[in-house]
């Protein structure tokens, strides 16, 4: 079995039972709410946002070079007393804290501090770009999701009077051999048009299923993982 980890003395086919089923419920849409959860959620978004915000903190950190730098230091020191008496003695010694501060600007710099400034707003740009893009992508993503969900849930509909219209066939067709006034080849022409129309019917049941799950990637929806026994 793909993708299942089976122990390996197990030799004997494994068979597949799933606990879920192909299903028709209703499903809400509402298009502009989930615009709004696709770009908040989507993961390769928030990325790309975060990768932004980060590029603007560099700008900052790069035009600091234009401000003064302040260094503030502060001690305790002792030292050998060797003025103030023609022989110092080895145990005399001067000791105290001692503070203080120091400003430097460097003013000139050989430009170096313009250009991490623009190669910073460069790359700041281009996470701009990119975080425009994959909203756009996104965007486009869940509008084309929402117009394939439309279209497979307008396709069901039509299948479920397809398949009605087929058991309401066989039923007729049935009465009528029963009557007296059909034959038996009537009854087995509509059992096959029934068999067709409940084929297509899952085959619309499992394309709006993966329509639905496509919509709820495109919105970043959470879905509950498929339970397999």
């Amino acid at each position: 079995m793909l993708g299942y980890n089976l122990p390996r003395e197990i030799t004997d086919n494994i068979p597949l039972n799933l606990t879920d089923v192909l299903d028709a419920a209703p499903y809400q849409i509402n298009l502009s709410d989930d615009l709004q959860q696709a770009l908040g959620k989507r993961p390769e978004l928030v990325a790309l946002q975060k990768t932004q915000e980060l590029q603007r903190l560099n700008i900052t950190d790069a035009s600091s070079g234009y401000q003064p730098q302040l260094q503030v230091f502060a001690g305790y020191n002792w030292y050998n007393e060797q003025y103030g008496t023609p022989t110092p003695a080895l145990d005399s010694y001067l000791d105290g804290w001692n503070a203080g501060a120091q400003v430097s600007w460097d003013i000139f710099d050989g430009m170096l501090t313009r250009g991490k400034v623009v190669q910073a707003k460069a790359q700041y740009a281009k996470s701009k770009t990119a975080v425009d893009e994959e909203m756009r992508s996104i965007e486009l993503e869940v509008r084309t999701a929402y117009s394939d969900f439309l279209e497979a849930q307008q396709v069901l509909e039509s299948q479920k009077t397809v398949l009605e219209e087929a058991e309401e066939s066989l039923r007729e067709a049935n009465a009528r051999f029963d009557a007296g006034t059909g034959t038996q080849l009537d009854v087995l022409d509509a059992e096959n048009q029934l068999t067709q129309a409940r084929s297509t019917n899952a085959q619309a049941l499992h394309d709006y299923d993966a329509a639905r799950a496509k919509y709820e990637r495109a919105i970043g929806a959470e879905m509950a993982p498929a339970v397999v026994k």
